[in-house]
């Protein structure tokens, strides 16, 4: 990393975090708590941080009082946060199911929660929910709980809970239309299994359906790149990628999932992340679906920490407030950064798919119309 020297103490201390058997690196010595928190809190990962700290408790090392007791606050409403989020999943796999004989599968979020060590320690964020029900038909029952549901791309945003739900008409896209074609067959492909991968919630709190693990090392990834060219890209999701590669493969399963990534136009960007999970969080090379390419991470590397979570926290480029063809424009210009190694995403993709977005958009409030 060439980032200023208190950034790379950040990303030491992450590693130790991450690390039962790590020892505590030398850069805690002069490591800006303070600081720490504010990195954690805009790449929302305070929770695994904390775990970190706990690790200190007989270092002499670890920070003062106070700086353990606002970082233990921020945990305990962590916690409460899953606690939330968890009950809600359950109860809206078992309303859809029950009601609506609707088959539905939790992506990301909880989902992910589950593969931590800690399935307490995950900021959490909405649920994103894909059912194996025909898009006009979701809309249609999203719009009776939510009249005001708005209808996205691939997903409609709907409050059926206290926890923001994304029902998903199909999991991801791309920039690039031919790749996001490749990308739907490949998801049709592979459906029927997702919502049949139960998976138990902790403390008894009821089931969700989740990806199966060569699907979703597919779909995670998908999502990271799909931010990286919008918005931007944080640590909590590189987090996510990290422990599910953590679950494990074997050699014909990662064959498999190279020869896909390969075939989505994806294996580059995954090169990428290869890169972060190595250098910057410590993943150990059994768990690398190929060599990391340093070039194009220290690009990614770059802009996860100008980003923070989403790009919320980027003063480059701003997305909130603006209109639609604002938003348009400045992610034109934001990847044209990134032309030269991704021309299918920035020059002949988003360009064009963007416009096809408001097209398909518009026919589906007029279908739900009829």
């Amino acid at each position: 990393m060439n980032f200023a020297p208190k950034i790379n103490a950040y990303f030491d201390f992450l590693k130790f975090c991450l690390n039962d058997k790590a020892a505590i690196p030398h850069s805690i010595q002069n490591l800006d708590w303070e600081g720490l928190y504010q990195f954690g809190k805009e790449q929302t990962i305070l929770g695994i941080l904390y775990h970190g700290i706990e690790k200190l408790s007989e270092s002499p090392y670890k920070p003062d009082t106070a700086i353990v007791m606002k970082f233990y606050v921020f945990h305990q409403q962590v916690m409460k946060a899953n606690k939330q989020v968890y009950e809600d999943a359950a109860r809206i796999t078992k309303t859809f199911k029950k009601k609506y004989g609707i088959n539905t599968c939790v992506m990301k979020g909880q989902a992910n929660a589950l593969m931590y060590p800690d399935p307490w320690s995950r900021n959490p964020g909405d649920i994103d929910l894909w059912t194996d029900t025909e898009t006009i038909d979701i809309i249609k029952l999203a719009r009776k709980y939510d009249a005001k549901a708005e209808i996205g791309y691939h997903h409609i945003q709907v409050e059926l809970v206290k926890t923001p739900v994304e029902i998903h008409y199909f999991p991801s896209f791309m920039g690039n239309l031919f790749y996001e074609y490749r990308m739907r067959k490949f998801f049709e492909k592979n459906k029927e299994a997702q919502f049949k991968n139960r998976k138990e919630l902790p403390d008894n709190m009821g089931y969700i359906n989740g990806l199966t693990k060569d699907f979703d090392r597919i779909f995670q990834l998908s999502h990271l790149m799909h931010h990286f060219f919008f918005e931007g890209i944080g640590l909590r999701q590189m987090l996510d990628y990290y422990y599910l590669l953590r679950q494990g493969f074997t050699d014909t399963e990662k064959a498999e999932t190279i020869k896909t990534l390969k075939h989505l136009n994806m294996y580059k960007f995954a090169t990428a992340v290869m890169y972060i999970m190595k250098e910057d969080l410590g993943l150990e090379d059994k768990y690398l679906l190929m060599k990391p390419n340093k070039r194009i991470g220290k690009i990614l590397e770059r802009e996860i920490v100008l980003s923070g979570n989403f790009g919320f926290h980027d003063e480059r480029f701003k997305f909130g407030g603006k209109s639609v063809y604002s938003q348009y424009f400045l992610e034109m210009y934001r990847n044209l950064h990134f032309a030269i190694d991704f021309p299918s995403e920035t020059v002949w993709g988003r360009p064009i798919s963007r416009w096809w977005h408001m097209i398909y958009k518009a026919w589906l409030r007029h279908k739900i119309k009829e």
